[in-house]
């Protein structure tokens, strides 16, 4: 039963009169190329862990403190496990503030919460512990700000200071050229709306010439960020940004200026040595038109583009576009096979 409600509510998404999304990002390439056209109606589950270890990186270095402290909410405790956290569950999703120890109870005895308990002093005491009180407080004051532990405050903060200091990587922070950070860009590309956030973009007015930068943190050493570079489709962002080069130049005024090649900015978890990895014209050029490596095929930033119009024109989320237009029928491929002598 579980299983039909599922496809059920699938199935309504799939026939819903949903209008075109002509919007492409990064992590929306990224993400069809390597989860297909599902990705583009369901979220695709991704390690929150390393994405908010990433996210406090950037905003350690480039947010002003205040700024900061409206975005994230330091808080070390833990959600009530169990019966407690379904509670907590309840009232977060119905209620604007904590009700009363008595409009708790009530709550609970509706939900049918610990259901074989009649005294309300016994009651009470399934939930009047500080755990369950100081949880629903922080979540109260939260608002919309992330929640932060000291342990990830500190993991990100060791590997800002690094950023800054390291030899390899400091120069990149600061320098005697004009720096500006978390750059927006819009254009458009064959029909879509393409946006990205530029981490760094440094301008040497004397040489005229503009860097761009993107801060990536990981939890591989710096020596393996090739396979993560291949792996999560880094190339498609680099593409991206580099073609936003003549609308960036536009918006600040620049005339007659040179884009040097993009570089990632990559700092692990394990090793805690920054790395600068610099894009080639051959990596723009694959990007784009994709290619090879042995028998895999990776797709290019033209092919999906166009992929994702066609899911979106025909509704088609589950079959890929060459399968439904071949009408099921698909022919092996052989070009990585050896034949025997």
């Amino acid at each position: 039963m579980k299983e039909e409600i599922q496809v059920s509510k699938l199935s309504q998404i799939l026939d819903s009169d949903e209008a075109i999304d002509l919007s492409i990002s990064y992590s929306k390439l990224s993400d069809f190329d390597r989860n297909g056209a599902i990705s583009l109606i369901r979220k695709t589950s991704v390690d929150n862990t390393g994405m908010k270890l990433g996210s406090l990186v950037d905003d350690l270095l480039f947010l002003d403190k205040s700024s900061f402290d409206e975005r994230y909410y330091l808080f070390d405790g833990n959600k009530p496990s169990a019966t407690l956290g379904s509670l907590c569950d309840v009232i977060l999703k119905n209620y604007t503030a904590i009700p009363t120890r008595e409009g708790i109870i009530d709550i609970g005895v509706l939900n049918g919460f610990w259901s074989n308990i009649k005294k309300p002093e016994l009651y009470l005491a399934k939930f009047d512990i500080p755990e369950f009180w100081n949880y629903l407080t922080t979540m109260f004051e939260v608002n919309n700000r992330i929640i932060i532990t000291t342990s990830e405050l500190n993991n990100a903060n060791e590997l800002a200071e690094i950023l800054k200091e390291h030899k390899y990587s400091k120069y990149v922070l600061e320098n005697n050229l004009e720096n500006y950070y978390q750059v927006k860009f819009e254009y458009d590309y064959k029909g879509f709306i393409c946006r990205g956030i530029i981490d760094i973009l440094t301008i040497d007015h004397e040489n005229k010439k503009v860097i761009m930068t993107d801060l990536k943190t990981g939890k591989n050493p710096s020596s393996e960020f090739e396979d993560s570079f291949v792996k999560w489709r880094y190339y498609f962002q680099a593409a991206l940004y580099i073609q936003a080069f003549d609308e960036v130049c536009k918006e600040l005024g620049l005339i007659d200026y040179t884009l040097e090649p993009f570089q990632f900015l990559y700092i692990s978890r394990a090793d805690k040595t920054p790395l600068l990895f610099k894009m080639t014209d051959l990596w723009v050029k694959a990007a784009f038109k994709g290619f090879h490596i042995g028998k895999y095929e990776y797709r290019g930033i033209d092919d999906l583009v166009d992929e994702i119009y066609w899911c979106w024109k025909y509704k088609e989320y589950i079959i890929p576009k060459h399968v439904a237009e071949s009408n099921g029928v698909v022919e092996l491929k052989d070009n990585f096979i050896t034949v025997n002598e």
